[in-house]
């Protein structure tokens, strides 16, 4: 099991990666932080990363945004989850209830609650919360927000991490279906570790 502060950093980096690419991001690859993520959770690092942010946004819109025949992976759950397969389903309205009840708004991006990048932040904050609460030894408020991050993840995170990452499985070695693979991995290894915890 990951240290708490990596757990925090794996939520983080891959908030940023799924959101769309800029400059920052790439530089922070290029430091190694996907090899060094990789290496945390013993999998291999990605085989093939664009080298510039065009190439980078390019792959991005390709997968999530536009493609010719239709969006290969989608980055909302409500696709995944709710049985009509829409955006912004009963799904969408039972993330956003719970950023609601932990106090938190959506920033006016435009994107839905559901949008992968904002649930990993989610759970970037709960983690965040879980590190005040150990640091300040209030045991209450890490088991409040350990079995929190246990809820989402199993509820209403996990199931439609794996019908995503099998989505982009066809497009080979590139850094998203990469992210995928390893994300849905983490989680895996999150979720599980929760549950005995909690």
């Amino acid at each position: 099991m990951l240290h708490v502060r990596q757990r925090l950093q794996v939520y983080r980096f891959f908030s940023r990666l799924f959101r769309y690419p800029d400059a920052g991001l790439l530089q922070e690859i290029a430091a190694g932080r996907t090899d060094e993520i990789a290496a945390w959770l013993q999998l291999p690092g990605p085989v093939d990363v664009p080298q510039n942010v065009a190439d980078l946004q390019e792959e991005y819109t390709g997968l999530f945004i536009a493609r010719q025949g239709g969006i290969p992976a989608p980055l909302y759950g409500s696709v995944y989850l709710d049985d009509d397969g829409r955006l912004m389903g009963a799904s969408t309205v039972r993330v956003a209830d719970c950023y609601r009840d932990r106090g938190l708004s959506l920033d006016d991006d435009g994107e839905p609650a559901d949008f992968l990048s904002t649930e990993l932040e989610y759970l970037y904050f709960l983690v965040g919360r879980e590190v005040d609460g150990l640091s300040e030894r209030q045991l209450d408020k890490v088991r409040e927000m350990t079995t929190a991050q246990r809820d989402f993840l199993t509820t209403l995170l996990l199931p439609w991490l794996e019908p995503f990452s099998e989505r982009l499985r066809p497009f080979g070695d590139g850094l998203y279906p990469w992210a995928a693979r390893v994300l849905l991995a983490f989680v895996r290894q999150e979720s599980a570790w929760l549950a005995k915890l909690t």
